[in-house]
């Protein structure tokens, strides 16, 4: 398939407006999210463009994607270096920033094997879920 220059900008206002969403939020969105999201200032673009777009984003290092825990991927515009916690009970990803410590071992743990990035997801309960599960305690 041949695609002309109107073509090409169109697909470029396309991603660049599926990262300006993406980077405007820090909930950690699925594609669903940035899809209906995006729908509001282009209403034709597609879940598929949006997909693709998230892919190609990721794949540059202009995004990260975190598996979620229903199955469905997260994905997070903000690239430094670190972790994800994903709610065992909601499915809500949230940030988690390493401790001096943790950050310098696993920049060693980095430099030594050759690597150049990591990404931890570690499974817990958001503080929605807490508050939920002190209350139900409670009564």
């Amino acid at each position: 398939m041949c695609y002309n220059k109107s073509m090409r900008n169109n697909y470029s206002s396309q991603r660049e407006l599926i990262f300006k969403v993406l980077s405007s939020t820090t909930c950690h969105p699925t594609a669903e999210w940035v899809w209906e999201r995006c729908r509001e200032s282009m209403p034709s673009i597609s879940k598929a463009t949006v997909y693709r777009n998230l892919a190609g984003l990721v794949k540059s290092g202009r995004a990260i994607e975190v598996a979620g825990k229903f199955g469905s991927s997260h994905f997070d515009a903000r690239v430094q270096p670190h972790n994800h916690v994903v709610c065992r009970v909601c499915g809500a990803v949230e940030d988690s920033f390493p401790s001096k410590e943790l950050a310098l071992a696993l920049e060693h743990e980095l430099e030594s094997r050759g690597y150049d990035g990591y990404g931890l997801t570690f499974e817990g309960l958001c503080e929605s879920c807490r508050q939920k599960r002190i209350s139900a305690k409670a009564q």
